[in-house]
């Protein structure tokens, strides 16, 4: 099952986040906001295009309100990003103890980064959010401002 794609944008990164539920909807997210901007970190390695670690060692707990899903994804992910650039950590996995369609409980999970291979992002924004299932999948577009 493929979990994130990145799509074409003019001047921002899309992703399409994908799960077979909300909680690994939001964890795939979190995944695809950090693969598509490509942490530089030697204590990992690039399998597939992608940063693979084999033991994450940074954690972060997140709790938050919302007034509706979207609004949820979106502070969700802008929380990480804050986290991100205060510890110069990268996440690449997610523990979703709890998520409602206004509340979530996560431990994120990264390691300590260098810095981004193609550009950091600075926001991430409501233009052209979606979340809606299809068949059995949930799927989320995203479009971070970078």
């Amino acid at each position: 099952m493929v979990d994130f794609e990145v799509l074409p944008h003019t001047a921002d990164i899309k992703i399409r986040a994908y799960g077979t539920t909300k909680k690994e909807l939001f964890r795939n997210a979190l995944i695809g906001m950090f693969q598509s901007i490509h942490p530089i970190t030697s204590a990992c390695r690039i399998e597939n295009n992608r940063v693979v670690c084999d033991k994450l060692t940074k954690y972060h707990t997140i709790k938050l309100e919302a007034c509706d899903e979207e609004s949820l994804l979106v502070d969700f992910l802008s929380e990480a990003l804050y986290l991100s650039d205060v510890h110069n950590e990268a996440y690449l996995d997610a523990i979703i103890d709890e998520l409602t369609d206004t509340y979530i409980h996560a431990t994120i999970c990264g390691i300590t980064v260098e810095g981004f291979e193609v550009v950091e992002i600075k926001a991430v924004t409501y233009h052209e959010l979606v979340i809606q299932k299809v068949g059995d999948m949930w799927q989320a577009d995203v479009v971070f401002d970078i």
